[in-house]
């Protein structure tokens, strides 16, 4: 049964889940074998939990194109009973929902190589399915990220993304939230609006901007390579996008993915979907956003012992090698 323990000093939450050690694992197969043993692939979905939500395939709403299942492995459980709890050492139930977004009937193993029109619709199920767990009102944080690799974290090829909706702000959501209601409060001025002014006027890390999206390598990347795209508009939650915008943020979503492939070739990365908590009375000052980041470097002693972090590649370099593919 997965916890919840909260660090006795620090007061961060660490989800403690051993069952996840038992996630199966099947990189690197490719074609007909891989999809005859994947439980992602078409034709193979009684391997798998019922679906609790699926959007079709334009063509045929009898076909899957999108699926969304309950995650066997769950670092959070819909609901657990109750623990013994300590003065110091605090521990209770982690829940919440752990989702697996399948993002292709096909055994794709690239993001990059779904079309246009299929990033869109796992975009379309990432905010849909947003959308329910946030009406949890025992839910106090969402997020849907994607690893793609081994190095990122990927134990099946098969492209797909994951939500994990917690009962705890992590502390990283937490400071941005602070961060931007203290701004607001000192200013009347929306923090995010003002840092992609100055990104936009000083222009060195912009990769790329649409009407509706702005693509830039962070100021102060933590990894190499690292892109984060926001829309030009200062939506809090993700859950308000429109199906066209949707439309629109896959076919960036999808370049940026092939300018990465094409600066760092087959680099795995993590890809994290970050939109205002539910229920927060900070949301309005906040702006999601996908952040991209390449694992490229590995993660060593100094920024596991200060939780500060070395970047071997300034974001302005990242961002005129990413401007160059495009071209």
């Amino acid at each position: 049964m997965a916890e919840l323990r909260k660090d006795p000093i620090l007061g961060d939450c660490v989800i403690v889940a051993p069952e996840r050690a038992a996630r199966p694992f099947d990189y690197g197969q490719h074609g007909a074998a891989a999809s005859a043993i994947c439980p992602f692939c078409k034709g193979n979905e009684t391997a798998t939990p019922e679906a609790v939500l699926t959007i079709p395939n334009d063509d045929s709403t009898d076909e899957w194109a999108v699926r969304v299942i309950p995650n066997r492995y769950p670092a959070v459980a819909s609901s657990a009973p109750e623990l013994s709890t300590a003065d110091h050492f605090k521990r209770t139930p982690a829940v919440g929902y752990h989702d697996v977004i399948i993002e292709s009937p096909l055994h794709e193993h690239a993001t990059q190589s779904l079309p246009t029109a299929q990033i869109a619709r796992v975009m379309r199920a990432w905010r849909e399915r947003l959308a329910v767990v946030s009406s949890d009102d025992s839910i106090a944080h969402t997020m849907i990220f994607k690893n793609e690799g081994i190095a990122a974290g990927a134990s099946l090829e098969h492209v797909h993304s994951q939500l994990l909706a917690t009962s705890f702000t992590p502390p990283e959501i937490e400071a941005k939230l602070a961060a931007g209601k203290k701004h607001f409060d000192q200013t009347e001025k929306n923090a995010w609006s003002e840092m992609l002014a100055r990104e936009l006027a000083d222009g060195s890390r912009i990769v790329a901007v649409t009407d509706q999206y702005i693509l830039h390598c962070p100021f102060a990347s933590r990894f190499p390579g690292q892109m984060c795209l926001y829309p030009t508009a200062p939506l809090p939650g993700f859950e308000a996008t429109s199906d066209g915008d949707l439309t629109l943020l896959a076919k960036l979503l999808k370049t940026a993915l092939k300018s990465l492939n094409d600066v760092f070739p087959n680099a795995p990365f993590n890809l994290g979907l970050h939109t205002a908590p539910p229920r927060d009375s900070r949301r309005s000052s906040y702006r999601w956003h996908l952040m991209i980041t390449p694992r490229l470097t590995g993660i060593a002693g100094f920024e596991i012992g200060s939780g500060s972090w070395i970047n071997v590649v300034p974001p302005e370099d990242a961002a005129a090698r990413f401007r160059d593919t495009i071209r």
